[in-house]
């Protein structure tokens, strides 16, 4: 790319994209299971429901759309990835490129619940970085739904072409398209590169580094 993006504000998806935390998701998940005596699961399966909110990993997981159920079961597998926040790994070059970029806003778009996220970027000393997370637990939309997108733009007051949405699934992209914002798409998380290209983000990137080069 001859020219580079200039952009000024950073959403960044959270799992899969600044943070390895979907071996301890699938582990939660499997205790989960295991405590209210359900069917065991493999990660293979566990991994059909990621991305699409905490409600539905769990009720996918568990196999049950009963709200009372799901509900009991939710508190639990919170409980779970609480315990084995610890485990989670920052992937390689967050910091630094959270670092290069210090100057310009950066927020968190996930469809994760938002006391996870804080807990998590607290115990990595990256909270400071972020000047806001929104997650989905206390947002009005899920990914691929615009309206938090929307709602963050109107807040920052930040033109859609100096924006870009940086994740590992097509449905990242997909947000990114139905807010009409620019849309990067990272290799090395959840979705592989071929279903990603497929998507057609504006960027699509092995290595968060290769942001230096291709945003101003």
């Amino acid at each position: 790319m001859n020219n580079k993006l200039p952009i000024e504000l950073l959403l960044f998806d959270f799992d899969g994209t600044i943070t390895n935390s979907l071996p301890s998701a699938v582990k939660a998940i499997q205790k989960m299971l295991k405590e209210f005596n359900f069917p065991p699961k493999s990660t293979a399966e566990i991994n059909e429901h990621i991305g699409f909110g905490e409600t539905a990993l769990v009720s996918g997981s568990i196999g049950s759309g009963d709200p009372a159920t799901i509900e009991k079961a939710k508190e639990a597998y919170f409980h779970h990835v609480k315990d084995l926040a610890g485990e989670v790994e920052v992937f390689p070059h967050v910091r630094e490129i959270l670092e290069y970029f210090k100057s310009k806003r950066k927020a968190i778009l996930s469809n994760k619940r938002d006391a996870l996220i804080h807990h998590i970027l607290k115990l990595h000393g990256l909270d400071h970085y972020f000047s806001a997370v929104y997650g989905g637990d206390t947002s009005p939309c899920l990914k691929p739904d615009p309206c938090v997108s929307n709602q963050i733009i109107k807040t920052y007051q930040i033109d859609k072409e100096n924006v870009l949405l940086v994740g590992d699934m097509t449905i990242d992209v997909e947000t990114g398209k139905n807010a009409g914002i620019r849309t990067c798409a990272v290799t090395y998380g959840f979705d592989d590169k071929a279903k990603l290209a497929a998507a057609k983000p504006d960027l699509l990137i092995d290595d968060l580094l290769e942001l230096k080069e291709l945003i101003i």
